[in-house]
């Protein structure tokens, strides 16, 4: 048994650190990677509500949930010490708070949102032109700091000027422009814009 439960304490370790780098990547890593390639580099980072999103959110619930009955049996086995007992339970709860950080980052809110009815606003952006002549713009849109996923505009726009009529009642959304020339090429990150959407009633 004592085998059994030290093979249980690695897999835990190893599920919850392999949560820990996935979730780190996302958040943190890929956006700022991004951002200083200009974004050249391909992003990791699955499109809110997609396919590749929706498997993750899946094999994510299912590693906390697994990573959970591992540590409940952990805590009844009295042959482990209660040092991986508690290092253990670190992990998890770690590992738990990342899967949901991903998750709001990531864009899953607007699941929740979409189970309600939805009721929009709109919010007007306006920035100034870019210094590099003969440059269109890319409108992006997030609802966590630093996190842009959803890309507004089907086309490239010529003015200095977008509405976003998507904007859903009580959300807080964040905002950056990215200047496109002729071959495609994006600048940086323009100052992020923030909008906090009244709720209902406001």
């Amino acid at each position: 048994m004592t085998g059994t439960h030290s093979a249980i304490v690695k897999i835990t370790w190893g599920l919850a650190a392999a949560i820990c780098l996935l979730t780190i990547e996302n958040i943190w890593i890929d956006p700022r990677v991004a951002r200083r390639s200009h974004h050249r580099l391909p992003s990791f980072v699955p499109e809110a509500l997609g396919g590749w999103w929706f498997l993750i959110l899946m094999t994510l619930g299912i590693a906390i949930i697994f990573l959970v009955v591992c540590q409940i049996l952990l805590i009844k086995d009295a042959k482990t010490a209660r040092w991986k007992k508690v290092l253990t339970g670190i992990f998890v709860l770690v590992a738990a708070f990342l899967a949901g950080e991903w998750f709001v980052a990531t864009g899953g809110m607007k699941a929740i949102q979409r189970s309600t009815p939805a009721q929009y606003r709109s919010v007007v952006l306006h920035w100034k032109a870019s210094a590099t002549k003969n440059v269109r713009y890319n409108i992006y849109r997030g609802v966590a700091a630093g996190m842009y996923h959803d890309k507004l505009n089907n086309a490239p726009i010529d003015g200095l000027t977008f509405t976003d009529t998507g904007a859903e009642r009580g959300a807080t959304y964040y905002y950056v422009v990215r200047a496109i020339d002729a071959v495609g090429m994006q600048s940086l990150d323009s100052n992020e814009q923030v909008a906090a959407i009244p709720g209902a009633g406001e």
